[in-house]
């Protein structure tokens, strides 16, 4: 378990050494995180709102507003139809 901390926060820390040099606000990159690990766990359940609510921790209704909200995003339109085969 410890090496999989220790290379999440190595990549966690590339990450934000990214955002940070090419000027990525904060905000965005946050809502970026927020979206690809949404997107995981919702591939993870097949769109399960419920099932990816509850592994999130997060209330349905929050999730189902937070998926809202990504739909303005390329990237998660794309996502989401690859896996609800549209």
């Amino acid at each position: 378990m410890k090496a999989v901390k220790n290379t999440l926060r190595a990549d966690l820390e590339s990450y934000v050494g990214g955002c940070v040099k090419h000027g990525i606000s904060y905000k965005d990159a946050l809502v970026q995180m927020d979206m690809e690990y949404i997107m995981q766990v919702l591939a993870q359940t097949r769109y399960n709102i419920s099932k990816s609510a509850d592994m999130l921790g997060i209330n349905r209704n929050t999730l189902s507003k937070k998926i809202g909200e990504f739909t303005k995003f390329e990237r998660f339109r794309n996502h989401q139809k690859i896996h609800n085969g549209r």
